[in-house]
């Protein structure tokens, strides 16, 4: 019973993550400038993945759902850093918010 009910959830989690990742990755190509692709991908990218991974919790594999566990930590501390180094970057290149038809995008 116990199992099933961990292969629903994983399932919906694994989903739920794809769903995410569709709708960051039309946001990404349909948005313009740097800052709108770097919202789009910060808000749905982070908790697509960590959806994906937190799937893997219907393997009921010890070392799987660890692996998985460590690396939602890694995206958790890793992703509001390098989105901010990205915006930091582009703000230092000249680019402002709001400017669409940027050069180099």
């Amino acid at each position: 019973m116990i199992s099933v009910l961990l292969d629903v959830i994983g399932g919906v989690l694994l989903l739920l993550g794809l769903v995410l990742l569709t709708i960051s990755l039309v946001g990404i190509l349909r948005l313009p400038g740097t800052y709108g692709q770097l919202h789009a991908q910060g808000l749905a990218t982070g908790p697509g993945v960590i959806a994906i991974l937190a799937s893997s919790i219907a393997t009921e594999n010890a070392a799987t759902i660890t692996f998985a566990v460590l690396a939602i930590v890694f995206i958790a501390l890793a992703s509001p850093v390098s989105s901010h180094a990205i915006a930091r970057a582009a703000h230092r290149r000249g680019r402002r918010r709001g400017s669409e038809g940027e050069p180099g995008d």
